[in-house]
Formats: C-alpha cells, structure tokens, sequence
C-alpha cells in the first residue's frame, strides 16, 4: 500500500529540523549580552531595570560567557532581549463571595445569551465561590511559603542574533512561574522591600535561565564566566626572560713566576 508523501510532513515537523543558525548557537554559544525594558509608566523603572538585568547576568554567567554591564561586546554576541510588560502588586485579597457574585452574574448572561436555561445565577454562584476559595487558598500559600506577598511579574524573553531579524529563541514567563521559582525571606527581611525586589528579581532570572538551559543543553558551571574586553584587560607584565643562560667561565688567576 504506497502512502502519500504528504502524510510524512507532519512527522518531519514533529521531529523537525532545528534551525541551522539554532542548532550551531546550540553547539557553539557565543557571549551573550543582556538587555531589560520595562513600561515607562513604572515607578523607580531604572532601579527595576538594573535590578533584573544584574540577577539575570549572574545566573546566566553560570551557564554561557556573559558580557557585563558598560562592555562593548565581541563581534558575534547574541543579545537576551527582556520586555518586562507587567509588574505590579499582587492584588488584594478578593472574598470568595464577591468572585462567586461575579462569576455566577457572568454565567448566567452568558448561558441566557446562548438559550441554555439549565444553567443560571445560582449555579454561577456556586463555582464562583469554589473558585473564589481556591484561589484565596493559593495566595495564603503563597504567603504562608514566602512570608510576603510577591509582586506580579510578566514578561517576553527573546534571543536574538546580529543579522537575524528571527529569534533563535522566544519565551513568555508567566507571574506564576515566577513565585514559583522564588525563595522564602527570614523574618527579618519579610518587611524589606529591596530585599523583596531583589528574591523576585532572582526567581525571574532561575525561569529564565531554566528555559535557556533546557533548550540549549547547557550544564552548571564550576564558577561565574563573563567576557573580559581585551583592550580593556590588565595582564601582568612579561617576565624578562634572561638573555643567555649558559653558565661563563670564571678567568683562570695568572700563573705564578717559577722560583730558580
């Protein structure tokens, strides 16, 4: 029986040819260079910016060469482009009834709209104040891990290459992801807001660089790796090198007048 060959595309996509310029980065990684933006409505944006941009620069440079903040970068370097396009306080704590208000509200215009009698207010009602519990449930989780509760953080992560209008890699983080991967403060910090700043600025980075590494095939390295600009770069001087080291022979004393 002769299959058309038309049936076989689908399979080559699935197990699809990685792009050329991906799968030599992925071989080869060049440095890479690191890039925030974030909504310029933002409160303090440039003690966010380089907030993130210095977590994400430190966990990065345990896995590929980083070029750091203020060095030109090497012909060649990629650039992990960050568009932070939400981060705001986390909302506050809705009661379960008011979702479930809303929600069953919802419901029901939305089952009138579509003819379904079955479905009313009060079977909104009922999912929304399930809903409502589950998700107060989450946040007192949340808070009861961390001992303070996280900002919302949303963002697009790009890899771009000089020359290549298409990303060699792209990835949405989502705030979820975020809390997930951040750290727990000692009692004494749950009231510092830099200190809170900078564990979500790390739980963004570990997300990042988690995808990046998955995709990539990067392993941890033993230390920290970031390009050095090498006209910039302090080598120690050249030991002189002696000019012979062949030992010279010490003058013979003059021989001394024989005695008649």
């Amino acid at each position: 029986m002769r299959r058309a060959p038309w049936l076989f595309i689908p399979i080559l996509f699935a197990f699809g040819c990685t792009r050329p310029e991906v799968e030599a980065f992925r071989q080869r990684p060049t440095p890479v260079r690191v890039t925030v933006s974030l909504p310029s409505s933002l409160a303090d944006r440039d003690g966010f910016q380089q907030e993130y941009a210095s977590a994400l620069r430190a966990r990065l440079a345990t896995r590929v060469v980083v070029v750091p903040e203020g060095v030109p970068p090497p012909v060649g370097a990629v650039e992990l482009q960050v568009d932070i396009r939400d981060i705001s306080p986390a909302p506050g704590q809705a009661s379960p009834a008011a979702i479930g208000v809303a929600t069953g509200v919802t419901v029901g215009v939305l089952s009138a709209a579509s003819g379904n009698r079955g479905w009313g207010v009060f079977d909104g009602l009922f999912w929304g104040l399930w809903a409502g519990s589950h998700a107060a449930m989450h946040r007192e989780r949340v808070q009861d891990r961390l001992g303070y509760r996280p900002q919302v953080v949303r963002a697009q992560v790009r890899l771009m290459q000089p020359g290549n209008p298409e990303p060699l890699w792209v990835e949405s983080i989502e705030p979820v992801e975020v809390v997930e991967a951040m750290d727990p403060l000692p009692r004494g910090s749950r009231d510092d807001d830099g200190r809170i700043r900078e564990e979500e600025a790390k739980g963004f980075a570990r997300v990042v660089v988690q995808k990046l590494s998955a995709t990539f095939q990067w392993t941890r390295f033993t230390e920290q790796r970031f390009y050095e600009d090498p006209a910039t770069r302090n080598d120690p001087p050249p030991v002189p090198k002696p000019a012979d080291l062949t030992p010279v022979p010490k003058p013979e004393p003059p021989a001394e007048p024989k005695k008649d």
